[in-house]
């Protein structure tokens, strides 16, 4: 903000715009190691040849710290007004980023009178000129190398390389790798908001207040300059050191209405607070700017309404889930073994993507699926705590058929045949070809590479029984709702989430049993007097409907 400004504004009974909707005027983009740089521009024949820079500023092709300048551009944000500039840049020659020192753009907007070419001087006085400046060099962590190699070759990743290199020069600084390090954003987004409305003594919004330049002697405003880099994310950003030969920036520019300037900034101070309040990293919001930035805005749009609808019946169909399982009298018609395999293939998966680093949000949802199975098993079996190992025994219950038992057997001994032999070529593949970080990691990849590409095969036994038994259990419109749901959100998200690849695939293989038990339940009876697979037959279903 201008010095001395919004000082004096509880003063004024009304505060009016500087500028107005239609207003010609043209924009110039300096870059400073001052952050205070103060640039004039003189009249010569019409044209702004003469440029009076800062003693700080820097020199780009002899331009003595301009770099940008647009003519005849309109305050207006309305339908046919709108105009969006981009320039790339590519800075060769600029020592001083080296010796630790900031380097800052600095513009100048300036409100065309008559002649359209005429330069008023830049001397923040007067209401013709607004000015914003901002810090091209951010301070972060340096970039950890993760150092996966083959481990029978040795051989390291090349990205890994290329990290490890940097570090090792700037380690002959004494640098860790570790330490706050600046880092180069390469991309800035330059905005004036066109906002005309009269505020009442007090009135103004105190997210606007805070971005305000007010007049203390007219209590009018100027423009509000938005200097824009909230959907940088740190990846795009470059570590500043003696390798680095050149220093690309990308500048854009638009006039923007309110509502998408206040948008950004309440996002920009809620994610700020929850940096500062430790419950969010700067990679879980990374991850969500390239949710918005990289999703089609029609997809993300379905995902998040029916985001919404999922949480609900997510809650539902656990609950529901409970209530059934809390009534279980019999498990004929339902394979145990089908839990346990789900049980050690989530457990795997959890383990993997914790490994991987996944999104908090695929971390969630997998554990909390583990954590149902695991509970489903003391309901399913007799669990029992023993003196000699493994510590805990099971036993299947007596309502366990030895009919259902036979087919669930037969179906695992089947799946068998196959599944060990691709499993066995699939590690020897991944040892060959692929980097880990450590055997452990190789161990799990190769195991949840396994059950991600065979995870619809083994989730076919309760489907082998019901072709065996020509029959499906009856299953409550409730449940089926639930289920369609959510796939579907499991679809939709394997879209724009960032996941690991198998880990993405992994989410359509339920959509393959989904539609395979909707094809059992076309061709099969439905066989009121089976257990289902919340281990109850309709007349109990009844029942707890009757008491629900």
């Amino acid at each position: 903000q201008r010095p001395g400004t919004n000082l004096n504004a509880h003063k004024f009974d009304r505060h009016a715009p500087i500028w107005s909707t239609g207003d010609s005027f043209m924009f110039h983009v300096y870059l400073s190691t001052d952050e205070d740089a103060i640039f004039e521009h003189t009249k010569r024949s019409g044209i702004a040849s003469e440029k009076l820079p800062h003693p700080n500023a820097i020199d780009i092709d002899g331009n003595m710290g301009l770099i940008w300048e647009e003519h005849n551009l309109f305050f207006d944000t309305r339908e046919g007004q709108e105009r969006h500039f981009e320039r790339n840049f590519t800075m060769s020659e600029l020592p001083l980023a080296w010796q630790n020192q900031s380097i800052f753009a600095h513009v100048y907007f300036t409100r065309q009178r008559g002649d359209s070419n005429h330069h008023p001087q830049f001397d923040m006085g007067g209401d013709e000129v607004q000015h914003g400046v901002i810090s091209l060099v951010a301070h972060r962590k340096r970039p950890k190398a993760k150092r996966t190699l083959n481990l029978l070759s040795g051989e390291m990743s090349q990205k890994d390389k290329d990290i490890l290199a940097q570090n090792a020069i700037l380690n002959i600084t004494g640098e860790k790798e570790d330490e706050i390090v600046p880092m180069w954003k390469p991309e800035l987004s330059l905005h004036l908001i066109n906002e005309n409305s009269v505020f009442p003594r007090g009135g103004v919004p105190q997210q606007m207040f805070d971005h305000m330049d007010i007049c203390p002697d007219t209590g009018r405003y100027w423009p509000i300059v938005h200097m824009n880099d909230f959907w940088l994310m740190r990846h795009r950003m470059l570590p500043v050191n003696e390798t680095l030969e050149e220093l690309p920036l990308k500048l854009s520019f638009s006039v923007n209405d309110r509502i998408k300037w206040l948008m950004v900034v309440q996002w920009d101070n809620t994610m700020q607070q929850q940096l500062t309040m430790g419950t969010s990293s700067d990679k879980d919001q990374d991850e969500m700017k390239r949710i918005f930035l990289e999703s089609n805005p029609y997809l993300l749009g379905l995902t998040a309404a029916v985001s919404i609808l999922h949480s609900v019946f997510d809650f539902l169909a656990f609950k529901n889930d409970i209530s059934f399982w809390r009534k279980v009298d019999s498990l004929k018609g339902l394979s145990v073994r089908s839990i346990f395999t789900s049980i050690v293939s989530q457990t795997v998966v959890f383990l993997y993507l914790c490994d991987n680093e996944a999104s908090w949000i695929i971390l969630i949802s997998s554990g909390v699926g583990l954590l149902i199975e695991i509970w489903k098993i003391k309901k399913a079996m007799k669990v029992e705590v023993v003196a000699s190992f493994p510590f805990v025994s099971f036993e299947y219950k007596d309502t366990y058929s030895s009919e259902t038992l036979k087919y669930d057997q037969l179906a695992m001994r089947y799946l068998s045949y196959l599944l060990y032999p691709l499993s066995l070529g699939f590690s020897c593949y991944s040892l060959a070809f692929n980097q880990y970080k450590s055997w452990y990691s190789f161990l799990l990849s190769s195991a949840v590479g396994c059950v991600y590409t065979f995870g619809f095969i083994m989730m076919t036994p309760q489907l082998f029984i019901n072709y065996k038994l020509k029959s499906v259990a009856h299953l409550p419109w409730r449940a089926m709702v639930y289920k369609f749901l959510n796939t579907i959100i499991d679809d939709l998200f394997a879209f724009v989430i960032k996941m690991p690849t198998l880990h993405r695939l992994s989410c359509f293989r339920d959509d393959v049993i989904f539609l395979i038990y909707l094809y059992q339940r076309w061709a099969y009876s439905v066989d009121r007097t089976r257990v289902n697979e919340y281990g109850l037959v309709a007349k109990d279903m009844d029942e707890i409907a009757g008491e629900g």
